[in-house]
């Protein structure tokens, strides 16, 4: 029922279309955030799917992922729990249930976060 219900969903005029959207802008606002936070760091994967790499490194293989930050990684995620953001351990899954509301607390929690590891 809930794969069927899915598909419904997805078939609805615009629904892709929103769907990237969503994932380009937090893409976007979460290496913004750190960037401008001077965190060493790559957002990297799809609009609907990515994560955070804390290292200056380009990431071109699942090798240059390994010489990323796990500590630092583990340490944000923490961050961003303490802020109502469930991530895993590896990737940001969006999805078309994320409102305008979802995201814009979730780039607050990137903000938050990262001025918090800054500052440490």
């Amino acid at each position: 029922m809930a794969g069927l219900a899915t598909l419904t969903e997805l078939r609805k005029p615009g629904a892709y279309q929103r769907l990237h959207a969503a994932g380009s802008r937090l893409r976007a606002a979460l290496q913004q955030t750190l960037d401008q936070a001077e965190i060493p760091a790559k957002v990297c994967g799809e609009d609907t799917v990515f994560d955070v790499y804390f290292t200056d490194q380009e990431i071109t293989t699942y090798r240059s992922t390994l010489s990323a930050n796990g500590a630092l990684l583990k340490r944000f995620n923490r961050l961003l729990l303490e802020r109502g953001i469930l991530k895993g351990d590896h990737k940001f899954y969006v999805s078309l249930a994320h409102t305008d509301a979802d995201l814009e607390q979730t780039i607050a929690a990137f903000k938050s976060a990262a001025a918090q590891l800054h500052s440490s």
